[in-house]
This record gives structure tokens, sequence and C-alpha cells, in this order.
């Protein structure tokens, strides 16, 4: 009877009570696109450096791992390198947010641009690491609770981002800036976005100049057409991610993130060092270091290390670690950039194009330009007479241009590597202890999760792959 009158006591006191509210007054209801948009491009660009640093750059011999039997260089490939780039998918949903919020709100064009550019970006990095992969189907997790999207092939890929890159080009409006800021690359310049989705598009459109028939007509039209397409015209125009240095926007090579002896487990190339130091290439002072005797000295030795070398013969080369060079200082600084897209680039771009006749620039000019701004963006001291130099000097031929985009691309993603297999230069021999017939792989496999969350896609996807084989060969390059 107590406790029936203490219940009916509560209960008429209750409606007086204030509700509880359990809302965090700290966790923002809403967000904008100026919030999410930075999260993206500063996770992509440590992907980005984060796989030049572990793969890209130990498959095309810009370095090679100096004190174990790496894996990367001898191309037998683990399952865990596959993860890395897949990963980028993570970024979908969150661009896929900025274009619903920018499409229920004004003034906020310019982000929708943005998010579709920053996702043919990821897309393509994608496509060009593992071949088909889903595209028409995929972040609809959320929308359409579709998890197990199918796959596309890469010649439907390459198809739908170049329409898309035309499409979100002509979208921009270059009268009106960001409402929420949030750009941590051209500070809401929309002209310079308009110019990275032009010079995107003309990448991946010379990558399937001879694979797609419509690219051709496509990049003749852009470059004939420089008031309509503009592209990047200067060092500032460079989309690259310029970490603060302040933790945790910090370059993922730096102490904080890789302590001093791991990263002192990657020589740089005995390519990469021979050919600069053969051309007398001043950007071997930024790629590289003196080896540890030499530092100091009045005689700086450089040194590079051959790929794939036995176990004992590598750590032993030319005496052992204090004797070979290591990647540069500067790729151990928290402020060193991520490297997405140059004008360097842009500018070999032109001239392969005119060198193939695709429009009607010209091929000396544009090659020598190009060498000048990769200079430049490395801070490396330029003479006038490197470009008379024999091996440099411009002949009219393609290997010319493919080698110092060769070494203009350094760190850049997975871009060597991509043009390494459309165009085969550098003419690069494998290290004796490799174990893909002297191959250097066409692609990664697929990443172990897709046999499980997605098998019967993947299964599909992997029988196109040559059962998700490495040396299976992407859509796009040479057969």
């Amino acid at each position: 009877m107590r406790l029936i009158k203490i219940m009916l006591a509560i209960a008429m006191v209750a409606p007086a009570c204030t509700k509880v509210d359990n809302t965090n007054p700290n966790v923002p209801v809403t967000v904008n696109p100026g919030v999410v948009l930075p999260q993206i491009i500063y996770n992509t660009s440590n992907t980005l450096v984060n796989n030049a640093f572990e793969l890209n750059n130990e498959l095309i011999q810009y370095t090679c791992m100096n004190n174990t039997f790496t894996e990367v260089q001898r191309f037998k490939l683990q399952p865990a390198n596959s993860n890395g780039i897949w990963a980028l998918y993570n970024r979908m949903r969150d661009l896929d947010d900025i274009i619903a919020m920018s499409d229920k709100g004004q003034g906020l064009t310019n982000y929708k641009a943005i998010a579709r550019v920053v996702k043919v970006y990821i897309y393509s990095v994608l496509t060009d690491t593992y071949g088909d992969i889903p595209y028409s189907e995929s972040g609809k997790a959320i929308s359409q609770q579709e998890y197990t999207p199918e796959y596309d092939t890469q010649e439907e890929v390459y198809k739908g981002m170049l329409a898309e890159l035309a499409s979100v080009s002509k979208s921009f409006n270059t009268a009106e800036t960001l409402l929420y800021s949030g750009d941590p690359v051209y500070k809401g310049t929309i002209s310079r976005w308009v110019k990275f989705t032009n010079s995107l598009r003309l990448r991946l459109l010379m990558r399937v100049s001879r694979k797609m028939p419509s690219a051709v007509g496509d990049i003749t039209t852009m470059l004939s057409n420089p008031a309509d397409y503009p592209m990047m015209d200067n060092n500032d125009d460079n989309f690259v991610y310029r970490y603060s240095g302040g933790l945790p926007d910090v370059y993922p090579l730096a102490p904080a993130y890789v302590r001093d002896f791991d990263f002192k487990y990657k020589s740089v190339s005995a390519f990469i060092v021979d050919s600069l130091k053969k051309f007398n290439d001043s950007r071997l002072f930024q790629f590289a270091r003196p080896t540890n005797a030499s530092a100091g000295t009045s005689n700086p030795q450089y040194v590079g290390l051959p790929n794939s070398l036995p176990v004992t013969e590598s750590a032993n080369y030319n005496g052992g670690y204090n004797f070979q060079s290591y990647l540069g200082t500067r790729f151990q600084s928290p402020t060193e950039p991520a490297i997405w897209l140059t004008w360097s680039e842009v500018l070999f771009l032109k001239a392969e194009a005119a060198q193939m006749g695709y429009f009607s620039g010209d091929a000396t000019a544009l090659y020598n330009d190009a060498i000048k701004a990769s200079f430049a963006y490395w801070g490396a001291p330029f003479a006038e007479s490197y470009l008379q130099r024999t091996g440099v000097k411009y002949d009219g031929t393609l290997p010319k241009i493919y080698l110092q985009k060769f070494f203009a691309l350094y760190f850049t993603g997975m871009e060597g590597w991509n043009e390494y297999r459309r165009t085969g230069y550098p003419l690069l021999a494998a290290g004796p202890a490799n174990v893909n017939d002297g191959k250097v792989p066409s692609r990664i496999p697929y990443p172990l999760s897709e046999q499980s969350l997605n098998r019967i896609n993947y299964t599909d996807a992997a029988k196109r792959m040559g059962n998700d084989n490495m040396n299976h060969k992407m859509w796009w390059q040479p057969q």
C-alpha cells in the first residue's frame, strides 16, 4: 500500500518536471560543405602520399628498400597492398553528402562542382589501380541500400568519368566564391578549379587516346580552344595539398607518423640517382640526400641502390646503409605538399599531344617549359644549358618526353606507374630477385574484403581481370 501511494505521488508531480534533453550541445546538428570538403582532400592526400611511398615508388624504381627482402620491389604483392587505395571509396559518401547539401541550399553551386570533380579524380585512381571497379552503383548503400555494387568495366568507367568532367567544367560559377569557405587548395578561387578540371580531363583523355576514338577529337578541341578550356598555366595552379604542419595536419611521412628508423628503410633507386647524375640534374638534391658517410664533407656522394637485389647484397651494397642515399630530407618535413596534379605534367601532356599531331602546338617549346616548371616546383636550380645536354635535348621523339615526365612525376601518387604502363618508358630492368618473370605488375589485385562482402560481383570482375591476376593489363594499356 505504501508503494502504491509513492507511485501515485510521483505520477502527480511528473507532468510538472522538465523533460530531460540528452542532446550534446557541443555536437553540431547540421554541417555545411565547407566543413566536409577539407577533410576529404586531407584524407585523399594522405592516401596518395602513403601509396606513393609504399607501392608506386617501389614498383617503378623511384626507391627501393635497403634492409629487408621487401615484397613490392620484388613484385610479390601481399593482400595488405590492396587495401590503401580501395579505402578511397570511404570518401565517396562524404562527397555525395556535399552534393546533397548543395542541391538543397542557395549559392552552393561551386561546392557541388568541386565534389563532382574530386569524385572523378578518386575514381580515376581506383580504376587505374585495379581495372574494373564499382562505379555506376557505388556510393548507394544509404540512399538505395545497395551494399553489393556491380563492377563496371574500365572502359565504361572511363566513358563515365570523361563525360562527367566535360559536364562539370561548365557548371562552375566563377562569379561566385565558396559561401562557407573550406577550400584548402585554391582558397575559393573558382577559376583554378576550372583549370584543374580541364587538366584532369586532358590527363585521362591522353591515357585512353589510343583506345577511345573520340578522345583524340576531344583533345584537339580542348587544346585548340584554350579560352573555352583553360588549363593550368603556372605552378600556382598546381593541385597540391599543403599540410599546415600542426597535428594531425602533417605530411604522412614526417616523424610524427613515421619513425626515422622506418623512413630510412628506403633508399633512392640507382635508376633515379644514376640518371640524374648523368644529366647533372639538380633535382637529384631534392629527391635524395648524400650518403651518411659523406654528408657534411666537401665531397658529398649520392649513391642509389639497385632494385630487387638479394637481401644480403641489398644490405651490403656499396658498403652498407651509410653509403647509400636515402630519400631527400624534404620528405620528412611536416609541411611537404601532397601532389595530385601539376602544371609540369600538363605541359608534358601538351608536348606529347603536339608531337602526336593532335593539335598545332610547339612540342619542343612545351617540352622545355615542362622541364622548367618541374625544376621550379622542386626548388632546384636551373640553367638553360640543361636543355641542350645529351640525353635531354628534345629530338622530336616521344621517349624524351616520357623520361623527363617520369622524373617530374616523383611522388605524384600512383601516376608514375600509370605512365610507365601506358607508354612503356622509361626502360626499366627488373632486379635479379624479382618473382614476376621480370614484368612490372599491370594492376593491384582486389582487396580480400571484396571476396567476403561482395563475392558474386567480385568473382565476375576477377574473371575479367585474368582471375584477379596482377599481370592482367589495363584496358588502356598496349596489348
